[in-house]
Order: structure tokens, then sequence, then C-alpha cells
């Protein structure tokens, strides 16, 4: 019996002292330190950008990332747009998340999902407030200023031939499945 109470006793005591004095904050989220220039040379996608679109995921969703739309003023990599998309894990510093600010700028640095074909980026990405960004934009060289024009518009197609290819393609898709329905009622006659 007595020795039963000592162990409950040497138990709670051991259970008080993490409790009073728990040591040194555990992170879960660690980053491997790269140079601007390894990170231009990883990544898929490094621009600058103001942030015009904040979506999706909330702190009370099952959503891990955030859509983050910006408006791309430089690119060094990986533009395809004048309004770049990514995604960011949103669920704090501790997973490796973070948040970007509507209307603020940023030096942003995103991989790109091989299964989705999405743009994704974390704490870990060195993503940058333009105004912390000097010495990162200074290493990256001189980038593209990006306008409208350098891009497709919002539509998706990059030329006017497109909208012929894809318009002569659902032509030739409705006109095979009209013949296909008209035969398929000739026979039935």
């Amino acid at each position: 019996m007595r020795r039963m109470v000592a162990t409950v006793l040497v138990l709670l005591l051991f259970a008080a002292n993490v409790i009073v004095w728990p040591g040194e904050r555990a992170y879960a989220c660690s980053c491997v330190e790269s140079s601007v220039k390894e990170k231009l040379k990883t990544n898929a996608a490094v621009f600058t950008g103001k942030v015009v679109e904040i979506g999706g995921g909330s702190i009370f969703s099952s959503e891990r990332y955030k859509k983050y739309t910006l408006d791309v003023d430089t690119a060094w990599k990986g533009v395809d747009a004048k309004k770049m998309t990514i995604l960011i894990n949103d669920l704090g510093e501790e997973s490796c998340g973070t948040t970007l600010v509507k209307e603020r700028s940023y030096l942003i640095f995103a991989n790109q999902d091989d299964k989705d074909g999405k743009l994704y980026s974390s704490l870990c990405s060195g993503n940058l407030q333009i105004e912390q960004a000097g010495e990162a934009i200074n290493m990256l060289g001189k980038g593209t200023p990006a306008s409208s024009d350098d891009f497709r518009n919002g539509s998706g197609y990059r030329d006017p031939w497109m909208i012929f290819l894809y318009g002569g393609g659902a032509v030739v898709i409705l006109t095979l499945a009209g013949g296909w329905l008209w035969r398929r009622k000739q026979r039935r006659a």
C-alpha cells in the first residue's frame, strides 16, 4: 500500500513539474534557410504583387489553405497572368502558416503542385512585405514589369485564335452528336 501511495505521489510531482515548468517552447514548423538565388531556382513562381482578393478558408473551417489573388507588378519566374492566385496554409505559424493582408504588396515565392497545378506558399517560402524586400529584390536582379498587355485577359484565352479553336471544336462535337441522334431516330422509324 505504501509503495502505491509513493508511486502516485512521484507521478503527481512529475506532472506538477511539467505543468509549472514546461521547458522551452517547441514549434512544429521548422524551415530550412536558403538564399534568394536558391529560392529563385527552386520555386515555380517568383513575383511581386499587391493582394487584391482573399477567399476561402477561415479559422472555423476545415480548409487548410486560403486563396490569395495578387495583382502582379514585377515577375522573375512562372507568371502567366496579370493576376496570380496562390494558396497559403492559414493555420498559424506553428503549422508553417502565414497570412497576407489585403491591399499590401509582397515579394512572393510559390511552388506548383504536380497533382493540381496550383501555386502554394507557406511561412517557409520566404515571402516578404515589399517594404522589407529591398535587399532580396536587388539580389533577384531585374525582373519583368507586368502589364495587362503582357498576359492573357480574364477570359483565360491567350489570343483570338483560341476562341476559334474552341468554338470550332464545339461545332464539330455538336454536329456529330446531332448526326448520331438523327441517325438513331431514323433507325427506329
